[in-house]
């Protein structure tokens, strides 16, 4: 049934294709009498438009996905290893290329005025017709989950959008049209008022899976529920948000799936019962974009959140690279998008499960000659103490041999000193995370979200591997946060402990705060969907935004050599991310490129009031004409 969607969309989506909702002088070419005059034509035009919406992470030409990647960075728990040109805008808050002409923002603005172009046409037409056909009702329900759905994608990142619900026909493409802001309030009205009409008409399951249905509806609904509009923590509707929340929990056929693991890494299978929303992709005909040679371009985020483990020279024998790219490590690295030291220090890396099953934070060799042993050497520095050593034991969390650790309790940090470790490696030993000459580019640890061993070759970038947008732990979590806003504290425990005690938590009991769900936020659903932590943020409010991402965000670089008391996995990964290993001599350094360290935190300090929204792309405000405003502190 997924392949039916797939091909159906492409068919219908090479008919017809898509234009630029902004160019609106042009006369719509959904205008056969099959598309807009018959049941079944309505329906195919709404299959459509799922190819549109994945278009936000095609692989496309070159940086064609550039857009959803940056949608992943910008926030307190991602550590974001590069992004030049307009990418260091979204993800690095750089004021030089966050502005009005970053083709990141762009491509945005476009992409979801695109849906809601398409999304109009299609809803002024079903309305023509006969309103007790099933077909009609069903293309309906879906087409106002597209428009609420890219509204609420525009409202989030930009706050004052243009918002209209008038297809553009034959009889008014040349009227005139006043382009202007629309209050929040309004938009979010619109949003509602589509979600309630496919909330009372869509079932809560569909024969093809990849479309809209009764869950997607009800979980965005709760979504905009919480949303302040104005930044107006008041205009919240805590009410209708646990309503939504348990109409999909105790009406809907889902249910959290045994472990974290089995969220993401059940192969090409995420259809599964936790799963409200996933986006469909697949190297068959539909499955997904082509570039100008007629290839299948698939999508980055595999590469993407995974390190460029194959990368490092300092691995290298002395004819080849000792790690080269394989599959079961994640196949082609991109390395753009990691976890950073805040999110890896929040989890129990004892109880909770999520730490191991959600990222990887080992590497192994692999090509090592047969016979042969990689041999290399550590001669202590003063420095290395601080990583080889925790609380005056010797580090597990390295990847050291067995024989290394050894020999380390025997030393014991004061005797370590100018001493030498000796290691040999065979295929298949860990590489220990000193041992590259830039640990942020090649060992630092990699979301699994998007691992993908099964729809990726060994040497190419792009991924057909589904992408989960939404899914049950949110909804609970959610439910949590409403419960505890509401003054239930009992209930939102109760939401709480689901993703919570899920991961291998002990149940927790006391007093909830929103401290509390926000880090539990963070260990769920870190590297995931399309910005969804970046939402979390800004839907706390502006003063939670800044605390977070000023205090937390990138990587930390502030410690230093003498004095530092060294003892929390925040430090560990902060210094590793400084330390230079060089296997000529077995010494390692300290990174003093104050640049690249600079480069890596810099979102802290960049970051500002202005950027708790996105600026409005200045190639669309000439296309409305030139007048539209500006949102403050960009030009």
């Amino acid at each position: 049934m997924k392949t039916n969607l797939l091909i159906t969309a492409f068919v219908l989506f090479s008919l017809f294709g898509c234009s630029n909702f902004l160019d609106e002088k042009n006369q719509t070419d959904l205008n056969n009498d099959f598309i807009y005059k018959t049941p079944e034509g309505i329906g195919f035009a709404i299959t459509a438009l799922y190819s549109i919406e994945r278009d936000i992470a095609n692989f496309g030409e070159g940086t064609g996905s550039l857009p959803a990647n940056s949608l992943l960075g910008g926030d307190d728990i991602t550590f974001t290893r590069a992004g030049d040109g307009d990418w260091s805008g979204t993800v690095l808050y750089d004021p030089a290329k966050l502005n009005s002409a970053n083709k990141d923002v762009e491509g945005y603005w476009n992409y979801n005025y695109k849906i809601i172009g398409k999304a109009n046409e299609i809803i002024y037409y079903a309305l023509l017709m006969d309103q007790t056909n099933p077909l009609i009702i069903q293309a309906l329900s879906e087409a106002y989950c597209f428009r609420a759905h890219a509204y609420f994608n525009l409202l989030k990142r930009f706050d004052n959008i243009y918002l209209t619900t008038t297809a553009i026909t034959p009889y008014n493409v040349n009227d005139p049209i006043n382009y202007q802001p629309a209050p929040q309030q309004a938009v979010m009205n619109q949003i509602k008022q589509d979600l309630d009409f496919a909330i009372n008409n869509l079932a809560w399951t569909t024969p093809q899976v990849g479309r809209f249905t009764k869950g997607f509806a009800c979980h965005v609904k709760a979504l905009a529920d919480m949303w302040p509009i104005d930044q107006n923590q008041n205009t919240i509707d805590l009410n209708d948000a646990i309503a939504q929340v348990n109409n999909i929990i105790n009406n809907g056929p889902y249910s959290l799936v045994a472990e974290p693991k089995n969220v993401f890494m059940d192969g090409q299978n995420l259809n599964h019962s936790e799963s409200i929303f996933v986006e469909q992709w697949s190297k068959e005909i539909g499955g997904a974009a082509t570039n100008t040679q007629g290839t299948l371009t698939g999508h980055r985020f595999a590469s993407a959140t995974l390190t460029r483990y194959d990368k490092s020279t300092v691995l290298n024998t002395t004819t080849s690279s000792a790690l080269i790219t394989d599959l079961e490590q994640g196949g082609v690295t991109w390395g753009r998008v990691y976890p950073n030291d805040y999110l890896l220090s929040l989890y129990d890396k004892v109880n909770d499960k999520r730490f191991s099953q959600y990222y990887r934070h080992t590497f192994t060799f692999n090509n090592i000659p047969a016979g042969t042993t990689l041999n290399r050497t550590l001669s202590i520095q003063s420095w290395d103490i601080k990583y080889l050593f925790i609380n005056g034991q010797p580090n597990q969390n390295l990847g050291l041999p067995a024989a290394a650790i050894q020999q380390l309790q025997t030393w014991g940090p004061t005797n370590a000193l100018n001493k030498t470790l000796t290691f040999s490696f065979v295929n298949g030993d860990v590489v220990p995370k000193f041992m590259a000459s830039n640990f942020a580019y090649s060992l630092h640890p990699s979301s699994t979200k998007y691992f993908d061993k099964w729809t990726r070759d060994i040497v190419t970038n792009p991924s057909f591997k589904d992408i989960i947008v939404y899914r049950l732990a949110e909804t609970y979590l959610l439910g949590a946060e409403a419960y505890l806003r509401s003054g239930n504290n009992a209930k939102a425990l109760e939401f709480y402990n689901k993703t919570w005690q899920r991961a291998g938590n002990p149940q927790k009991t006391g007093i909830l705060t929103l401290q509390d769900i926000l880090d539990e936020d963070a260990r769920e659903f870190g590297q995931e969907a399309f910005g969804h932590r970046w939402y979390v943020l800004k839907r706390f409010g502006l003063s939670t935004m800044k605390s977070q991402i000023q205090n937390y965000s990138g990587c930390q670089f502030n410690t230093n050599v003498s004095g530092y008391v060294f003892n929390t996995d925040m430090d560990f990964y902060s210094f590793l991310n400084k330390i230079n290993y060089n296997n000529l001599t077995g010494k390692t350094d300290i990174n003093t490129n104050t640049v690249t360290a600079t480069y890596y935190s810099s979102v802290r300090s960049n970051f500002t009031d202005n950027n708790v929204r996105w600026p409005i792309p200045l190639s669309q405000i000439n296309a409305m004409g030139g007048n539209y405003p500006q949102n403050p502190g960009y030009n």
